[in-house]
């Protein structure tokens, strides 16, 4: 009787411990370097303390994301992933990604239009502006693009890597410059450009792949390197580096870091509180002024030392002549024009 008592005490305990659900979680890809740090340590834990939760994160870049996603398409693992508006593109072609849940989001409607991709795909939540990267104590301000094939900076640029969404930016500037058009429609014109390129070459030191080059810049080891993104290169500059980006007449890249739910992803209504969060305005401003990012929502207010560095409001996208590509013309052909860049700068 005396160990029948005894087990039946127990029984209760192993019930009760059987009860208690393990947390829910999400599995999320975010970016690398500063900003992938902001986000995992200012803005996961308090989401995961409002929410109950875990976020699980793994870093990378546009195309380590994709190849995540279709690596897991049969057994999602992602709920949520951050890509490059490029990405969204390929994303959704391939059906990896579904339609933002616009229902279950509402800091949604507070994103700038121009922020919001392909069919609600995507949503910006921060923005970078792509230029050349000089040494404003040794060289002025590009005025042009054109100014890149003069030969004065023979042996002097150090080009971004083809293998980067930064190099299609220079082919569409080129296209500007041989047909006078604007960027959005020399865009349509990039198979023109491989003797223009071809002329560059005297001028191309070499290619590179990692942002923390661009200090050869302020070493005096080169005069210009780029396209570049803003957000890899003025936290070298708050720091004192002597660097700063021009952005030529032709007008100004962006770089547009965007949200994505993932197709069949788990949790799916705990992914959509956490885009919805990522899109708050406290958080977006926060998010900018850590990363010297451009917010994609209205309203948010910077003092002068961060307003400098970045695209915003939206009246100084315009004057900047803020442009994003079309990704959905683009992308099919960019195998190609990779190839054609190898042929050019390779030999």
């Amino acid at each position: 009787m005396r160990r029948r008592q005894v087990l039946g005490a127990a029984l209760p305990l192993v019930f009760i411990r059987g009860a208690t659900a393990a947390p829910r979680s999400i599995q999320v890809g975010i970016y690398t370097a500063q900003q992938g740090e902001y986000v995992r340590k200012q803005i996961i834990p308090k989401f995961e303390t409002d929410f109950d939760c875990k976020v699980f994160t793994t870093e990378g870049v546009t195309l380590t994301q994709i190849a995540a996603l279709r690596a897991t398409r049969e057994n999602p693992r992602y709920s949520v992933m951050f890509m490059d508006d490029i990405g969204v593109e390929l994303s959704k072609r391939e059906s990896l990604i579904d339609p933002l849940p616009a229902d279950k989001l509402p800091n949604l409607p507070g994103v700038l239009p121009r922020f919001m991709f392909y069919d609600g795909y995507g949503a910006a939540f921060a923005i970078s502006t792509g230029g050349i990267v000089y040494n404003p104590q040794v060289t002025k301000p590009l005025a042009s693009y054109a100014e890149l094939w003069e030969p004065r900076f023979k042996q002097k640029f150090l080009m971004t890597t083809p293998k980067f969404t930064q190099s299609l930016y220079l082919l569409i500037a080129a296209a500007s410059l041989i047909t006078g058009k604007p960027l959005k429609e020399a865009q349509y014109e990039i198979d023109s450009v491989w003797p223009k390129m071809a002329e560059l070459k005297p001028n191309v030191v070499s290619t590179y792949e990692n942002p923390s080059q661009v200090m050869m810049v302020a070493q005096g080891q080169v005069e210009l390197a780029g396209i570049e993104y803003s957000k890899n290169l003025f936290p070298y500059t708050v720091q004192g580096a002597p660097l700063d980006m021009c952005f030529p007449k032709e007008g100004t890249f962006a770089g547009v870091n965007c949200l994505t739910f993932v197709k069949g992803g788990p949790e799916p209504d705990l992914a959509a509180a956490f885009i919805n969060r990522m899109l708050e305005p406290a958080v977006q401003q926060g998010l900018a002024a850590a990363t010297l990012t451009s917010p994609s929502v209205k309203g948010a207010t910077f003092a002068p030392d961060i307003a400098k560095y970045i695209a915003y409001p939206e009246s100084k996208m315009n004057e900047m002549g803020l442009f994003t590509a079309d990704w959905t013309f683009i992308n099919p052909k960019r195998p190609a024009w990779l190839e054609k860049y190898n042929q050019v700068f390779g030999s």
